[in-house]
């Protein structure tokens, strides 16, 4: 890339950043409605999918020699922003010392205006590819990754052979992803006035022996695998109690785990039930669970003929595994197709506070799809 093209591609990624898209509530529209009007700019027609009122999706294409195609896809929201705690304005893309600051610069605007970028110089140098180049821009990945479902079920990747997800992994190959189950534990007691709570049954107790046991038991269930790591638990929230003068009569843990594969799944599912039912009976309240979210790991081999094009065309030598779940957990097991997740940025400034990017991870980026899709 020259000196105005990384200009470019700068300016269009500040103009994603100042685009809120916060999830909830989502609102894709806006940036999915400018990301339309900026590719027709560009001689390039899309379309918008939507998802539901004011949340759409975005895809377009290159035609190349073939109409099978090779699809990059890349997610239009973000999670929330907690404004007073940044030092750095959060929706404006303010450029210092080489990096962009705001929210999504890397999770994952970065690699949305990258794969934008892509198409745009593909049509301005006239380069033809073999395989067609789809662009698949989703709604709703941080929560329930229901927009890639939507191009699932309406058929935009039937034609699709390999999958990049450009989710930022600081321009190295992962050719799979841990799953992930999201489980409510419940626990249901008795209410009474704080000031005779004998006369009560406390599920703040109960919730918070097992989020102790549950935490130190799961530690010994599982050993680390040398490609994929280890599985993971985190308690991400613990929900309790109404006022501070009654009872609690109701907690929920939410825990999430993140999973190698379907038996260590059932096993995390296993420790969950039995110690929430043991304490249960222990503190004499009621428990259920709940999973409310459950995606499965996906890989795909080494051996594959692009992933083996893609590793030289981005100067590494070995691949890995990524910790977090995409909209590939949506779109792989449907479609049984090969993918690897490849983008600028780094995964540790996702959801951060003064979140950014490397720009340079950017723009080489850019070149190294480009490298690879005019083979």
């Amino acid at each position: 890339m020259n000196d105005s093209e990384k200009k470019e591609l700068n300016e269009l990624l500040q103009r994603l950043i100042q685009i809120k898209s916060v999830n909830p509530p989502g609102d894709e529209d806006g940036i999915a409605n400018f990301i339309k009007e900026f590719l027709l700019k560009n001689d390039i027609p899309s379309k918008l999918i939507p998802l539901e009122e004011g949340r759409s999706s975005v895809v377009a294409k290159i035609e190349g020699k073939e109409e099978r195609n090779i699809t990059l896809c890349g997610h239009l929201d973000t999670v929330r922003v907690k404004e007073e705690d940044w030092t750095k304005p959060p929706f404006q893309g303010l450029i210092e010392n080489g990096k962009m600051y705001g929210r999504g610069t890397a999770d994952m605007k970065g690699g949305v205006a990258a794969i934008i970028y892509t198409l745009i110089l593909l049509k301005r140098r006239g380069i033809t590819p073999q395989k067609t180049v789809q662009l698949a821009l989703t709604a709703d990945e941080e929560w329930g990754y229901r927009g890639a479902k939507t191009l699932v079920d309406q058929g935009f990747f039937d034609q699709t052979d390999f999958l990049i997800i450009t989710e930022p992994t600081n321009l190295q190959v992962a050719v799979g992803e841990k799953g992930e189950v999201w489980i409510k534990a419940k626990f249901y007691g008795k209410s009474a006035h704080g000031s005779t709570p004998e006369l009560g049954v406390n599920t703040v107790v109960s919730g918070s022996k097992f989020v102790l046991e549950v935490s130190e038991e799961y530690k010994k269930l599982f050993n680390p695998d040398p490609l994929w790591g280890n599985n993971s638990i985190n308690i991400g929230q613990f929900h309790g109690g109404m006022q501070v003068n009654v009872v609690p009569n109701y907690s929920e843990v939410q825990l999430d785990f993140r999973i190698i594969s379907e038996e260590d799944k059932k096993r995390a599912l296993e420790l969950v039930r039995k110690k929430g039912r043991d304490i249960a009976k222990e503190f004499g309240v009621q428990f259920k669970e709940e999973i409310f979210n459950n995606q499965p790991s996906i890989f795909t081999s080494t051996d594959n003929y692009y992933v083996k094009k893609f590793i030289p065309a981005a100067g590494i030598k070995q691949v890995n595994i990524v910790k977090y779940c995409s909209d590939g957990a949506t779109i792989v097991p449907a479609k049984k197709m090969p993918f690897i997740i490849f983008g600028p940025g780094d995964i540790a400034q996702a959801h951060q506070n003064d979140e950014y990017i490397e720009l340079n991870t950017l723009y080489r980026a850019v070149d190294i799809f480009i490298d690879f899709l005019k083979l």
